[in-house]
């Protein structure tokens, strides 16, 4: 257990703490942290936390935070990581709410010696109901949060392979003001992409 990512947002900093699922706590001093709510999966999900945060608005008066995990050696037969949406409303009765997950059927890589599949990391500013979501082998994803109890994928974009052929393993995710999304990957570079709906 151990912290592996904290994202500061208002007085809370909201931190995924790996196979102890998420913490909230009070960042307005924070020479004396204190912690506000937490979550941790069940024992039956193997994938880390990497991310947690709110989403900035409110939806139907309820407040939802978005948890993705972190995929690392995949065991056959077992979960991939993924994406939590959980209801934060009492962050001293944290519950999740609804997961997203990818098939295996998305990626022609998978299974691959050395080729991560799962969830990894999202963009870092939830300003609105859509998720955008680096899939190591599966891409870019795009959910929207509309309905925070049915995320809905409305846009994918997978990379080719590199150079030498090897898979694209999509790393983080950005938007610029434009609307423009950078894709990195942590083998081949850099995707500038636009999105049509």
């Amino acid at each position: 257990h151990r912290l592996h990512h904290a994202v500061r947002w208002g007085d809370g900093l909201w931190a995924g703490v790996w196979h102890a699922g998420c913490r909230v706590l009070d960042a307005r001093d924070l020479s004396k942290p204190a912690v506000l709510g937490s979550y941790v999966w069940p024992k039956a999900i193997p994938e880390p936390t990497h991310t947690v945060m709110p989403l900035e608005q409110r939806i139907g008066g309820r407040r939802y935070a978005v948890a993705i995990d972190e995929e690392h050696d995949h065991q056959p037969g077992r979960l991939h990581g993924f994406l939590w949406v959980l209801d934060v409303t009492d962050l001293g009765n944290i519950e999740a709410v609804a997961a997203w997950d990818l098939s295996e059927r998305a990626s022609p890589w998978v299974g691959e010696p050395g080729v991560r599949f799962g969830a990894h990391q999202y963009r870092e500013k939830l300003d609105s109901t859509l998720i955008y979501a680096a899939w190591f082998a599966g891409g870019l994803r795009v959910l929207d949060l509309a309905d925070p109890l049915q995320p809905v994928e409305v846009a994918h974009y997978i990379p080719p392979p590199g150079p030498d052929g090897a898979a694209p393993q999509s790393n983080d995710v950005d938007v610029d003001e434009n609307g423009l999304i950078y894709l990195l990957d942590r083998n081949n570079g850099l995707d500038i992409l636009e999105m049509r709906l």
